[in-house]
Parts: structure tokens; C-alpha cells; sequence
């Protein structure tokens, strides 16, 4: 596992909840086995392009070279250089499943330049230029406006990835930024065929471009991840190109916490509904007098945001507040993009689309789509953790299970134990009141699997205006339980428990992939024992051997976590056995019922 920082503390940022907590800042656990989380950068797939005035693709690799910069000798680092490759190394192709980028650099043709902060390992650090090593003369094209374009391969962490021109042969330089967070979150990916633009035009400054230009790129890294760039090129920029660098969804903040949802239980009838922003570039030579939001979604949803002036070079943010709110069971997609008075020369970095899913019974902030995992933080090994969302109740409800995503395990972790929690924000004291935990119940395979946990004694009632924290929880080992990660998201949204209690936020987190529901099948009712029942062993493996201390004429029911009838059988007597050899591990409950009373109790099968 790399790094994951996490910060100790508050409820902070997007959320209107303020607990009054010390904050603590916990470093990432330094694991190298861990599946980062992913996340995809918006608008930034291939384009057509302007009329080409300059290109290089590495084919020789004397034209470029580590450098010296401002107050650098090459590469400062202690390890890792940029290398000219035909070849993805072997140690990030090593990677590529578990962590999910493209397979190959598919923008790459022949050479490519390449930079491995992770190969060089958690000593190493790097601060490198690779640079053009002549002049390029771009006199002829005036005052124009250009970019600069390149594909590009790369899984961000915290590298520092930044473009840099000259217009006076290298002796100062304008630098541009290639990746910012605001675009690229911690734990992003390339999507596959990246083509990154730049507009440069701000580097010349007032005066015509010159026959000086050079170019360079600048990595800084300490254990990140790596960059890969190919194809370079200075093209004539179009006239009117809006990008949009990012975009969120939140509920209206004026009433709510702000929170992102994409899973809608039935039962909330009174969610507000949900409002839209993004941050966008004016990437074209031309300002913008009007450059708007748009929203549309299944339904009819239509809105357009108030329109902005936004000059040449320059990001500002849009939005659209009037809240969409989904009805009626199924999947309603919405699509994001933006409008302006003029033409847009390059529709595919404005847009964005996902899904939000009206369920009978599912409640959740993720968005369906796994994008890595987590199980543990630093100075953590081996220790209970506790990780979950930030959710609010828009109408009364009974909840009856948690459900949650196990991401891929390690063989180690097969048969450890994990539950799910959940908690109520007191406003007054600031603090999160423990309300309820699920059944606990283990890991039956390494395979990644949604598996429902009901809460115990039976359905949890909680109200209109409740705020929760739910929790996916495990009780450490060698090999810690991971679990599912979804969409980039707020911070001060996802929280959780160290060992010794305290609360810690992710920074630059993921949604947890847990959920909430108030399915009425899902529940378990309280545990009694009206028979003083026995069940041995336990944990068991073959059999289970069930005694009582008075004779009953009963049924007796085997039921798995979710609730589901896996034995039924007779008992006539006080003691019985139930033949487990072909279940499969994991948390059971044993029933017995004589028509007036009822016994529960909860049996472990460990294969």
C-alpha cells in the first residue's frame, strides 16, 4: 500500500456539522499491497487540433535531455530520472490489474518519455526537467493565440506534473500546470488515448511570440506514482473552447449537509433533490461573455445555469441550483455540460454523465462503481479500523441491514471478522452518539462481494433530520478486511475510528461503498434464548450440535446473515444436531420456535 494520508479530527469542510473534536494528523500506512482507489479526470480524451507549427515524438532522443532548472542540477532527487522507452517498465505493467489503469499507453508511438517515481522506491525522491534542447521559432505566429498538446499516461497520488515554456532560449520560463488536483484528485487515473491541451499563450507576455521557444516537463515526486508523455506538439489554438476541469453534485446546502447521493431509498420522499457545479476553463483565444451550466435528466429535468463572463486563460465556477429530484424506481442518468453565446470548437472535455439510482429499499452516497479499497492507516497494522460516510435522513424510517463492499482480500484475510455501525450526530454536545451495529459475519473468499448485515435487535428507527455516520468495520490481523471504495469525493464526509477511538476524515477521499437499508425482509429480530439453547461447537465445521434445558416440540431454522432460510428441520426433545458440511463459512442463526416462544442464537461455520 502507498500512502493514504489521513487527517484526525472535526467534521469539517462541505458539512454544516461541527464536532468539536482535537484534530490529529495520521500518516498513510506504509503498505505496499494496498489497491488505490481511482478516479477519472474529466474532458480530457482525445481532440482534434489546431494547425500543427511545431511536434516532436521522442524519435530522437538527443533532442531532449535532463536539465538544469532555476536553482536545480538536473535531477535533485535521490533516485528516479526521466527516461526515453519504447516499453511500458515491467514494474508499473506488474501493477496495472490491481490498481486499474489503461493497459498500454495508447497514445504512444515508438518512443515515449517516461518518468517512475514508484519504481525508485519510498527512499527516493525526484525534482526533474526534461527539456527541448533547441530553439523552436514560432515568429511567424505573431500574437496568436497557442497550446501546447501531448498525450500522456500517468496514475496521480501526490506528483507534481507541470509544463514549462520559454520565449528566450531558457532563461526564464512560464509554467503550467498538467494535472492539477482541482482536475486530478489523489488516486486518479489516465483514461485511455489522454490527450492533455495547455493554452501557453500567456507566456509570451504582451510581445509576439519569438524564434526562442523552448519547452520542458517537470516532475516532482517522492514514492508517487509515474508520468509518461508522448506525441508533443504547438498547434494554433480554437477561437472558443470551453473545458470543464470538474464537477460535483450535492444536495442543496442551504437546507442540508451538502452531501453527494446516488442511491435513493424510496422511503425518503422528502429528499430536496440534488444541485449541480463545476469549475471550467475558458481554454480558447477569445473571452466568453456567457458561459453557462446545463443540467438534464431523466424526467425532463432541464435547467440552465446563470451565465458568466469568462476571459481567455482564466477558471471560474458555475452552477446550477435548481434541484433535480428524481421519481419513480430505475436508473435516471444526468448529463452535464456547459453552454456559451459562441461555438464550442472541442464538445468532448464539457461534458460529464453518471447515474442515480431510485431503489425500493437502497440508501447510499456511492455511486456504483468500485474504484479501490482501503483497510487500514498508518501506525495502524494489525488493528481494528472503522471507515464509513456521513449520511443524512430526509424522512422517518426503520432501517433494517447494512450493506457493504468487500474489494478483492488478501488469502490471509479469509475468515476474519467484520460488522457494520452506525452512529447519531448530536448537535449539542458535538459529538457522534453510538446507535446500532449489525450481525457480524467473515470473509468467505478473497473475491470482491456486496454482502448485507442485519442490524441487530432487529430494525433501528431514526427520523427525519438525523444525521448518521455508517461504518464498516473490521478487528484487525495480519491481513487487514478492505473495503470498497467509489467516487472522489467532500472532504469531512468520510470519517472513521482508529483503534483507541479516535476520529480521523480522509483527505482527498473516496465514498465509502456502504449503504443503508430499510428493507423489512432484511432484518434479524432480537436474540433470546426463552430455551436456554446451546450451540457447539463454536465456531463449527461439519456439525452443529444444539442442546436445550427443557424438552420442546419446535422447528428449528438455519439463517444466513441476509436473513435467508439455508435449514429447516424438527426437533422433538432437548438436543438435536444440523449437518453444516456443505454451507459455506460464514456468521449463521440458529432458530427454534414452538409456536409461543422463540430462541435465537448466532453460530459461526469456519470451513
Amino acid at each position: 500500500m502507498k500512502k493514504n494520508l489521513l487527517l484526525a479530527g472535526a467534521l469539517i469542510g462541505t458539512l454544516a456539522v461541527n464536532a468539536q473534536v482535537m484534530s490529529t494528523k495520521v500518516s498513510a500506512k506504509n503498505d505496499r499491497n494496498e489497491i488505490r482507489p481511482i478516479a477519472k479526470k474529466v474532458g480530457s480524451t482525445a481532440k482534434a487540433e489546431g494547425d500543427v507549427l511545431w511536434t516532436d515524438d521522442f524519435s530522437t532522443p538527443a533532442n531532449w535531455a535532463q536539465t538544469t532548472g532555476t536553482g536545480h542540477t538536473g535531477n535533485t532527487g535521490t533516485g528516479g530520472n526521466w527516461a526515453i522507452l519504447t516499453a511500458i517498465p515491467t514494474g508499473i505493467t506488474g501493477q496495472q490489474a490491481a490498481y486499474q489503469w489503461p493497459a498500454t499507453f495508447s497514445s504512444a508511438s515508438g518512443n515515449f518519455a517516461f518518468i517512475n517515481s514508484d519504481d525508485a522506491g519510498g527512499t527516493a525522491t525526484q525534482d526533474a526537467y526534461f527539456t527541448y534542447q533547441t530553439n523552436i521559432n514560432l515568429s511567424a505566429s505573431g500574437n496568436a493565440s497557442l497550446y501546447l498538446t501531448f498525450s500522456e499516461y500517468y496514475r496521480n497520488y501526490y506528483d507534481q506534473t507541470s509544463v514549462e515554456v520559454s520565449v528566450d532560449g531558457g532563461t526564464t520560463w512560464t509554467i503550467f500546470e498538467a494535472n492539477p488536483e482541482s482536475e486530478v484528485p489523489v488516486n486518479t487515473n489516465c483514461v485511455a488515448g489522454e490527450v492533455e491541451t495547455v493554452n501557453i499563450t500567456s507566456a509570451k507576455g504582451a510581445n509576439p511570440w519569438t524564434n526562442q521557444v523552448r519547452v520542458r516537463f517537470h516532475y516532482v515526486g517522492a514514492w508517487d506514482w509515474f508520468w509518461g508523455v508522448d506525441n508533443v506538439k504547438i498547434v494554433e489554438a480554437w477561437d472558443n473552447d470551453i473545458k470543464m476541469n470538474t464537477w460535483f453534485q450535492a444536495t442543496d446546502t442551504a437546507t442540508t449537509q451538502g452531501l453527494d447521493y446516488y442511491h435513493l431509498s424510496a422511503s425518503q420522499v422528502s429528499f430536496p433533490g440534488l444541485t449541480f457545479g463545476a469549475q471550467v476553463k475558458n481554454n480558447g483565444a477569445l473571452n466568453q461573455a456567457a458561459v453557462s451550466l446545463i443540467a438534464t435528466a431523466t424526467g425532463g429535468y432541464n435547467q440552465t445555469g446563470t451565465p458568466i463572463a469568462i476571459n481567455a486563460t482564466f477558471t471560474d465556477s458555475l452552477s446550477i441550483t435548481t434541484p433535480y429530484i428524481p421519481t419513480g424506481i430505475g436508473t435516471k442518468t444526468v448529463n452535464i455540460t456547459t453552454g456559451n453565446t459562441g461555438t464550442d470548437s472541442d464538445l468532448t472535455n464539457n461534458q460529464a454523465t453518471f447515474d442515480m439510482f431510485v431503489t425500493q429499499y437502497e440508501y447510499s452516497r456511492d455511486n456504483n462503481i468500485t474504484s479501490g479499497s482501503i483497510g487500514q492507516i498508518s501506525s495502524q497494522d494489525a488493528l481494528p479500523l472503522k471507515i464509513g460516510n456521513v449520511m443524512e435522513i430526509f424522512d422517518n424510517t426503520a432501517l433494517t441491514a447494512v450493506k457493504l463492499r468487500l474489494a478483492t482480500q488478501a488469502a490471509g484475510a479469509v475468515g476474519a471478522e467484520f460488522l457494520a455501525e452506525i452512529y447519531k450526530y448530536d448537535f449539542t454536545a458535538g459529538e457522534w452518539l453510538y446507535l446500532a451495529e449489525t450481525n457480524t459475519a467473515i470473509v468467505e473468499a478473497t473475491a470482491a462481494t456486496w454482502i448485507n448485515l442485519p442490524i441487530l435487535d432487529g430494525p433501528l428507527n431514526v427520523v427525519a433530520g438525523d444525521v448518521l455516520l455508517v461504518l464498516a468495520a473490521h478487528f484487525g490481523g495480519a491481513d487487514e478486511i478492505r473495503f470498497g471504495l467509489a467516487q472522489n469525493t467532500f472532504e469531512g464526509t468520510v470519517l472513521g475510528f482508529t483503534a483507541s477511538n479516535t476520529i480521523f476524515q480522509l483527505t482527498a477521499p473516496q465514498a465509502v461503498m456502504i449503504r443503508l437499508l430499510d428493507d423489512p425482509a432484511a432484518s434479524v429480530a432480537k436474540l433470546s434464548n426463552e430455551f436456554g439453547m446451546s450451540v457447539f461447537p463454536n465456531p463449527a465445521n461439519e456439525v452443529i450440535n444444539i442442546s436445550l434445558n427443557k424438552e420442546v416440540s419446535a422447528t428449528i431454522t438455519l439463517l444466513d446473515v441476509s436473513g435467508k432460510v439455508v435449514r429447516t428441520q424438527a426437533l422433538n426433545g432437548i438436543s438435536t444436531s444440523i449437518n453444516t458440511a456443505s454451507l459455506n463459512s460464514g456468521v449463521y442463526f440458529v432458530t427454534i420456535n414452538d409456536g409461543t416462544s422463540v430462541s435465537t442464537q448466532k453460530v459461526v461455520i469456519k470451513k
